[in-house]
């Protein structure tokens, strides 16, 4: 047992107390810290803490670093539709890129990621070169645009908003052409703004963005308008607008290809337009909509409804309360055109950059559907900037400034919420092409089952995942020929098990043809495996066949 030093001996003395014996545990980790010091190169400490307050003084990276973080779930999920489409689009040689008249979008993607598939076909390793790089760094130059117009509070509150937006966070993880062109806008309005104006960097990512995105001419134009307030040279404007048009001038032959090519399948295929497009009048609200909420359902449910009012209340008394100075009087502004043409302030300019794009796609949806919350990514940060650009206003009262950092707070809420549902949520994720594979792989021999899909060809998903698995596809015309759809069934005769897929299938054949034409053959219907975005695939055996009802 060990002693009490002597001044403790005596029995008055209140003043001692025993030493503390070190317990195991604090022994070993005391070693640890000591053993880990001591290997430390001279100066290490201090280099950490230079690091450490660099990163305090410059909390842009840390906010990009949080980004990244919040991009890296459900990286690796399974490609979709369109993304198998992309990806097995851009897996071919190098000299067939250009072979691209049925995909609707421009080529600099499929040369982007094909020779990203140099190196690996991982779903992570393609979305990173196609979606999640371009995506961090549009937080980081919406993040400058945001501090070089009006302050770095601004910028920060931009990028912060930027990097937890479940919409944007979303299609940072997408290999389609939405967050590649979103880049080269936030990357060439920075050009814009940047003193003095760089001509070729502006005219090199307007050039990188219209063969990114056929979307991105309404952006580049409203820009064109930007530049003139701003520099007010006509040889500038000119010599800009005339070699970006003599750059995209080798594409439009095959823009025009493409433009044929997308009309021939609507009219093809009644109520494609549907799929591909959305209503123009829902297009005008969803766009508002789906910045704010994200991959939220929009449902007319309680929590939904009571966002809704939240949001609706806090901008009502923001805008409501100091109503000479805020954004929501811009329609006044445009009212007096001599006075704003004769100076358009930053402010306006972001309203101009979010507003015009919009405003020009959804009129050019009523001759070509293309409006698309997803096709207009490149407008959120100028949506966010429009907000916390109050922050640096220098005549909003106390009031004002109090309601705005309760709506910039309840956006946050908003967007982490939505970014936490898309994470737990399989109906708010992508088509999980690889899992049904797998299950139908697993359960169903491949020697005696045949799957039968309703299209021209095999859905891309399922070529990329299992490009071996006897298919079966119909056309993607109307199945009405019944006699000639018996003949193009008859592969059935030899297999015990039929997967018929629900996907696209009520485009080409809404009268269920195909399955009355198994029933007839002595299939039998014995269940369905539903999976969220793909829906049913239909289970028909043979009659004699014992095959339990499989569902998920």
């Amino acid at each position: 047992m060990p002693q009490l030093p002597a001044e403790c001996q005596s029995t008055n003395s209140i003043t001692c107390s025993s030493p503390q014996v070190p317990s195991r545990r604090e022994t070993g980790w005391n070693n640890l810290k000591n053993h880990l010091h001591h290997r430390q190169p001279a100066g290490y400490d201090e280099k950490v803490r230079k690091i450490i307050s660099h990163l305090l003084k410059k909390p842009i990276w840390l906010i990009i670093a949080f980004a990244l973080i919040l991009r890296l779930p459900l990286l690796t999920g399974s490609f979709w539709l369109d993304e198998a489409a992309q990806a097995i689009e851009s897996s071919r040689p190098l000299a067939e890129q250009l072979d691209i008249v049925a995909d609707f979008q421009p080529p600099l993607l499929h040369y982007l990621i094909h020779f990203a598939t140099y190196f690996s076909y991982q779903e992570w390793w393609l979305r990173m070169w196609g979606a999640l790089i371009p995506g961090i760094i549009t937080i980081w130059a919406s993040y400058q645009i945001g501090k070089k117009l009006f302050s770095e509070k601004v910028g920060l509150w931009t990028a912060l908003l930027l990097a937890t937006s479940s919409f944007h966070i979303f299609y940072s993880q997408e290999l389609r052409p939405y967050s590649l062109p979103a880049m080269w806008g936030s990357l060439s309005t920075l050009a814009l703004i940047t003193k003095p104006f760089n001509n070729w960097k502006f005219i090199l990512f307007s050039l990188a963005g219209l063969y990114s995105s056929y979307l991105y001419p309404f952006l580049l134009i409203t820009q064109i308008i930007v530049l003139w307030f701003r520099q007010r040279s006509i040889a500038k404007l000119l010599q800009t607008t005339l070699l970006i048009t003599i750059g995209y001038l080798p594409w439009l032959p095959m823009f025009f290809q493409q433009l044929k090519a997308g009309q021939s399948l609507r009219l093809e295929i009644p109520g494609w337009e549907t799929v591909v497009s959305i209503p123009q009048f829902k297009a005008l609200l969803l766009v508002p909509l789906k910045f704010i909420f994200g991959v939220l359902n929009l449902e007319l449910t309680w929590p939904f409804l009571f966002a809704i009012f939240i949001f609706g209340f806090l901008c009502i008394k923001l805008f409501w309360q100091n109503p000479k100075h805020l954004w929501i009087n811009l329609l006044n502004n445009f009212g007096n055109l001599p006075k704003l043409w004769r100076k358009l302030d930053s402010r306006n300019q972001m309203a101009l950059l979010l507003f015009l794009p919009l405003i020009t796609a959804w009129l050019i949806s009523f001759v070509v559907p293309v409006i698309q919350p997803k096709r207009v990514l490149f407008a959120l940060p100028f949506f966010y900037l429009i907000f916390t650009s109050l922050l640096a206003w220098k005549k909003i009262d106390k009031e004002s400034n109090k309601n705005l950092h309760f709506l910039l707070y309840f956006f946050l809420f908003i967007n982490l919420w939505s970014t936490v549902s898309y994470w737990h949520e399989t109906t708010l994720q992508r088509e999980n092409w690889r899992e049904l594979k797998q299950t139908i792989v697993e359960r169903f021999p491949a020697s005696s089952t045949l799957v039968i899909m309703s299209f021209d060809g095999a859905f891309a998903p399922w070529r990329w995942y299992e490009p071996e698995y006897p298919t079966l596809v119909t056309g993607r015309r109307h199945v009405q020929d019944v006699i000639s759809l018996k003949e193009t069934l008859k592969p059935t005769f030899d297999k015990e098990y039929v997967l018929v897929f629900d996907y696209l299938r009520t485009l080409t054949d809404p009268q269920d043809k195909i399955l009355e034409t198994l029933t007839d053959f002595g299939f039998t219907g014995r269940g369905v495996i539903d999976y969220p975005g793909i829906g049913f695939v239909r289970i028909y055996a043979r009659t004699h066949s014992a095959i339990s009802t499989l569902k998920r």
